[in-house]
């Protein structure tokens, strides 16, 4: 059994490993002493492990292979060494596996382990890994007691189950459920997430109408279903392995039942949608990964990719790509491979953006900032759910930060385009935290306007901030004299600001603008922008509507026909499109000495790098 607390099972696999680590077992705080003393030679390669689990295919490999490969290709490989990836094949179990971690602990010359796909042998191999000196980072454990034992070489590199719960409870709320029904696989870690869902659930307001367990290896799950069968709900919450999901589903369209299924990221898998066939048809799960994320890294890795392998990679892949190029970059930031000095680094390194978003660990190696995106099966494919996450994002940022306005009503309310944006910029100011702000405009009426210094005057009355102005007759002026005046205003703004709205300046050339924006950084001031064509890589926060959100409810909205509750496509996506879409220039932000908080919090979409010499090298990607 298993109380909302401690599971049961991982108390009992604790003992085990345990007795592993006293007693007569191999010594592992030996082992760690031996791979501290090596890793201060500094000499010949950096030595890491991968985890192939039984049955995966070969994605997250090739991610992880495509990553060492890049980086042994540098000039300065890494810290002037290759990087050697062994390949190791995991058991079934912690039991069946455990002998082979003993293994690959005991060779000191490993700084390093990546994998292990299973909660299950994550959570007890973790503490070997711990004795050991060994830094471990493991792409898909999910349970939340892997960081729970205050670890300093222990990793996730995706969110927890409560954070994926979360989310999709938050995505629920936004779909219009009020009712749902939770089914659960009889072990704990399903337990685990369907009682995560349900107190999530519970604090958004919807309500609990069955919560059921089964056993996996059943093959009849009829009466269990015919428990809630005549009652009415909006939605049902499924957390269990892919293959009884998929005979769950079909067994739930079998018996009449076609509401829309929830599930976690273990749906994400050909062994669901293969075995459920036309059942899966309005299953929605979480994903780390999405390809056409605005992110010049994402692109980068995409390309080179199918460059190698003649396929798309997935999400696999791109878990195993990030978990090899964050851990270099921690090892070039610290210098060294020496274990306690490179988890350190790990632990509070400057937040680092890699192909599935921005990764900051706290102290337990819980990783901060990554989000779920979410998907839903529809047409025999997975089909993206447009800024259906960010809900969750704006009410975590509100709430953590405390801000006056509520933000999560305010933007999914109908407005003119000018109160829109300036939400836009109150939510700017509860980010970067400016009572300052420099504007360049011309004194006119529509220079006011185009400027959006009407948009500050609004906050300004409001006692939220102090607009510095700086006028500019562009009219009258030739583009020398106009250049000479932006120079001039640049400077004095630059001594008398927290912040520049910097909006676009049609008719003069971009390059100048860019060169003025450029200049900003040496006095830590950030240029705020919010028009969605921006293309200077200078600015250092861009906020925006929906760009991936169809007003009339068409392209991608599509997708949400036949997930609604109680609202139509038309008026969701009207809800949906006045959300704020992010794009950050970290390592502006970074070096101009700013909380990274408020944007791990907000989980930018898109991201800006400037080739400013001043944060070159600044921030490692």
């Amino acid at each position: 059994m298993m109380t909302r607390g401690y599971p049961i099972w991982l108390l009992a696999v604790w003992l085990l490993v345990m007795g592993l680590l006293s007693g007569c077992s191999p010594d592992f705080e030996g082992m760690g002493e031996q791979r501290l003393a090596l890793s201060q030679q500094e000499q010949g390669n950096i030595e890491i492990v991968a985890m192939q689990t039984p049955g995966d295919n070969d994605k997250l490999l090739n991610g992880i292979l495509l990553a060492a490969e890049e980086i042994n290709r540098r000039e300065g490989k890494l810290l002037g060494r290759n990087l050697k990836v062994h390949i190791e094949q995991e058991g079934d179990t912690f039991e069946a596996t455990k002998s082979m971690i003993r293994r690959v602990v005991a060779n000191p010359r490993v700084a390093a382990v990546l994998g292990h796909r299973r909660s299950s042998i994550a959570v007890p191999a973790s503490a070997i890994y711990e004795h050991s000196k060994v830094v471990f980072m493991t792409p898909f454990a999910t349970a939340k007691n892997l960081t729970g034992h205050s670890f300093q070489y222990v990793f996730r590199m995706i969110p927890s189950n409560e954070v994926m719960a979360d989310q999709l409870a938050s995505v629920a709320k936004t779909l219009g459920y009020q009712r749902v029904v939770t089914l659960y696989a009889r072990d704990d870690l399903n337990r685990e997430t369907a009682f995560l869902f349900e107190d999530a659930a519970i604090n958004q307001g919807i309500k609990l109408v069955k919560s059921s367990s089964f056993f996996e290896k059943d093959s009849n799950y009829r009466p269990i279903i015919s428990q809630f069968n005549n009652e009415s709900f909006d939605a049902i919450f499924i957390a269990s392995s892919a293959p009884a999901a998929a005979l769950m589903a079909k067994q739930l369209r079998e018996m009449g039942i076609q509401e829309p299924i929830l599930g976690s990221n273990s749906l994400n898998q050909t062994a669901y949608t293969d075995n459920a066939g036309s059942a899966a048809e309005n299953t929605i799960i979480p994903s780390i990964y999405h390809p056409d994320e605005g992110n010049p890294v994402t692109r980068q890795f995409i390309r080179q990719y199918q460059e190698k392998y003649q396929t798309e990679p997935d999400y696999n892949a791109a878990q195993g790509y990030d978990s090899v190029m964050l851990l270099a970059a921690a090892i070039e930031k610290a210098g060294s491979t020496l274990p306690p000095l490179l988890s350190t680094t790990l632990h509070y390194m400057p937040a680092w953006v890699g192909v599935t978003g921005i990764h900051a660990f706290d102290e337990y190696g819980d990783v901060n900032g990554k989000k779920y995106f979410f998907k839903v099966w529809q047409e025999q494919a997975w089909q993206d759910m447009p800024a259906i996450h960010v809900p969750y994002l704006i009410d975590r940022f509100t709430q953590n930060q405390k801000t006056q306005t509520n933000f999560p009503k305010a933007f999914t309310r109908r407005m003119h385009d000018d109160e829109h944006n300036t939400y836009l910029l109150e939510l700017a100011q509860n980010i970067l935290k400016f009572n300052r702000i420099g504007i360049i405009y011309e004194n006119t009426e529509d220079g006011r306007k185009a400027s959006g210094y009407e948009l500050l005057q609004t906050l300004e009355n409001q006692h939220k901030l102090s607009i510095v102005g700086c006028e500019v007759p562009f009219s009258l002026l030739d583009n020398k004299e106009t250049e000479r005046a932006l120079l001039a205003c640049y400077g004095t703004l630059s001594l008398n600001t927290d912040a520049l709205l910097a909006p676009s300046f049609h008719g003069i050339d971009s390059k100048l603008q860019e060169r003025l924006n450029s200049s900003l950084t040496f006095f830590k001031i950030p240029a705020i922008s919010l028009d969605e064509r921006n293309t200077d890589p200078n600015i250092s926060l861009v906020l925006t509507k929906r760009t991936d959100v169809d007003a009339q409810g068409i392209s991608g909205m599509h997708v949400y026909s036949s997930l609604l509750k109680g609202l139509k496509v038309h008026e969701f996506a009207e809800r949906l499109k006045n959300l704020p879409e992010l794009t950050v220039n970290l390592h502006n932000l970074q070096y101009q000495g700013f909380s990274e908080q408020p944007i791990l919090e907000l989980s930018p979409d898109n991201y800006l790098y400037s080739d400013s010499p001043l944060i070159r090298g600044g921030s490692t990607q």
